[in-house]
């Protein structure tokens, strides 16, 4: 699959909470990066970090801005989390993806 194709079906799936349709979009061994910090490796691990999340509800992101490569994608994206009983936190990040074997296998989050 196309890494454009990917990146919008892991947004559509993020936004429906669905976190099996969102997890099946990542390579088993996909790296999870915040800034230059290496934060998770595995499918299991990225489905464990965002368990309690999708479980809650309450958060969603857009996309205003999107540079795409064969194989690197750059979304300028602009998230919202509410979890029961917090206030609403907002946010502007930028999401690189990468591509492997037609699955993304690695995310870096730069804000």
């Amino acid at each position: 699959m196309k890494l454009l194709d990917l990146v919008k079906i892991q947004l559509l799936a993020y936004n429906n909470h669905d976190l099996d349709g969102f997890c099946a979009c990542f390579h088993p061994e996909v790296r999870l990066y915040e800034t230059d910090e290496l934060v998770s490796t595995g499918r299991e691990a990225l489905r464990e970090r965002y368990a309690e999340m999708f479980a809650g509800g309450g958060f969603g992101a857009s996309v205003s801005e999107r540079l795409l490569t064969e194989n690197h994608c750059v979304d300028l994206e602009h998230w919202w989390i509410q979890m029961p009983g917090e206030e609403k936190e907002e946010g502007t990040l930028l999401a690189r993806y990468s591509l492997l074997d037609g699955l993304i296998e690695s995310v870096q989050f730069l804000d």
